[in-house]
């Protein structure tokens, strides 16, 4: 191989892959994003090609590394000449000399060019701002629904939104775009979690919340991120983890706010009462109560107010076993659910309805058959929209019945219709 050999080689096997492939240098150079400049260089054989340069037109022209090799070898031709006598260096340094100047001037070109095409790229992957309102006019929506629509209508929809999310957050969005989207991300996510949650699906259900989470700690946003520990609390009570449930209460604390503020501690006051400790119980009723309020539904939680207020105090009281408390609170809440607040839930409203028929079982004189026909009105609603914790409750009303009640017609209607529907009101359920 003669002097420059390797160099020339490279030069001409580049220009036989460029025309095999039908590419002219324009749009070859178009393709890799350089100037055609570089690739007619690159073509000339007069100096060894940038790595760079190489690297991309070897995978552009499906080389197999075929350039990659040729370039090396140039280059260590190029070494090998620097290393030639004296007299001979000299001329070639100056040489040298000006083709690294105008190799330092065709890498900043190039750099400008990346970073033209790169402002290009961010400044127009941010969505428009039609986009952004419509999404969060969704979330808003769903914030008021959720409690009340079918999952099964109301899953894909939020399944949609949560994938038009992620194909944002995958390009270069930033700054205040990307909070606003991020923080969407968290909330479709946060729903789909709920979602798996009133199916009983417990496992997707913490999937989702953990990955809400990440959200809401990027966008630190207070209601999604206390909603999302409300969540985690949620699941760990229901699958019987209740010291788990409080601690996932207390990470809250940091992201305290007018609106949560009433679950967190209602949350903490059903805990409590599973714990046994009436008192902390109580206490945390009492702030419960007053940080209640009349609240229009957020993407997050449910706010409490009235209805929920009184739905608690009573569900707490018949876990406590304080039937003044049921007797007192539970018409209460059914009364209050009626007007359909921004505190309305479906599920609370049949855990309202469902601690009337516990307070019929706990009275002094025991009404089991009115018990009875109360659980079967809420077995009826709730094959039409199944929840996981009213199921539970079910569950537990059904336990509550004294084996001398069984024979009674009612109840023996219950009981068998509970456990014929038992099956599938918990498929899904895992731990």
């Amino acid at each position: 191989m003669g002097e420059g050999g390797a160099k020339r080689e490279l030069a001409d096997r580049i220009r036989e892959l460029r025309r095999a492939a039908g590419y002219s240098q324009e749009r070859l150079a178009a393709m890799i994003g350089f100037k055609r400049a570089y690739v007619s260089q690159a073509e000339s054989g007069r100096d060894v090609p940038s790595e760079n340069l190489i690297d991309v037109l070897d995978v552009a022209l499906d080389a197999g590394g075929e350039l990659r090799t040729l370039r090396g070898q140039a280059w260590q031709e190029r070494r090998a000449r620097r290393r030639s006598p004296p007299g001979q260096r000299r001329d070639r340094e100056e040489d040298t000399t000006d083709r690294r100047q105008v190799l330092q001037t065709s890498a900043l070109a190039a750099a400008s060019a990346l970073a033209a095409d790169t402002y290009q790229r961010i400044a127009t992957a941010d969505p428009d701002a039609l986009t952004l309102a419509e999404l969060e006019a969704d979330v808003d929506e769903i914030a008021v629904v959720y409690t009340s629509v079918p999952h099964a209508d109301l899953l894909p929809r939020v399944v949609d939104r949560w994938r038009q999310i992620e194909s944002i957050l995958d390009g270069r969005t930033a700054g205040r775009t990307r909070q606003r989207v991020t923080l969407l991300g968290g909330q479709f996510v946060f729903f789909l979690g709920r979602l798996a949650f009133n199916t009983g699906d417990m496992r997707s259900a913490r999937r989702f919340a953990a990955l809400s989470e990440h959200y809401a700690d990027e966008a630190g946003e207070p209601v999604l991120a206390a909603s999302v520990a409300a969540l985690h609390s949620s699941i760990a009570y229901y699958t019987g983890r209740h010291t788990a449930a409080l601690d996932h209460l207390r990470t809250a604390d940091r992201w305290d706010h007018p609106y949560v503020r009433a679950r967190m501690a209602a949350y903490e006051a059903r805990t409590h009462a599973a714990l046994r400790d009436t008192a902390a119980a109580q206490a945390a009723l009492s702030r419960m109560e007053a940080e209640a309020g009349d609240f229009r539904p957020l993407p997050g939680e449910t706010p409490v107010g009235e209805a929920a207020v009184a739905m608690f105090r009573a569900g707490i009281g018949a876990r406590l076993g304080d039937v003044a408390a049921v007797d007192e609170w539970a018409p209460i809440a059914v009364t209050a659910y009626q007007h359909r607040a921004g505190d309305f839930s479906a599920e609370e409203e049949q855990h309202a309805v469902l601690n009337m028929a516990v307070a019929h079982l706990l009275r002094p004189s025991p009404e089991p058959d009115a018990a009875a026909t109360i659980g079967m009105q809420v077995l009826g609603a709730l094959a039409a929209s199944h929840t996981h914790t009213v199921a539970e409750r079910l569950r537990h009303l059904d336990a509550m019945f004294a084996p001398a009640q069984r024979a009674i017609p009612a109840v023996q209607d219950f009981t068998d219709q509970f456990r014929q529907a038992r099956p599938a009101l918990t498929a899904g359920v895992t731990s």
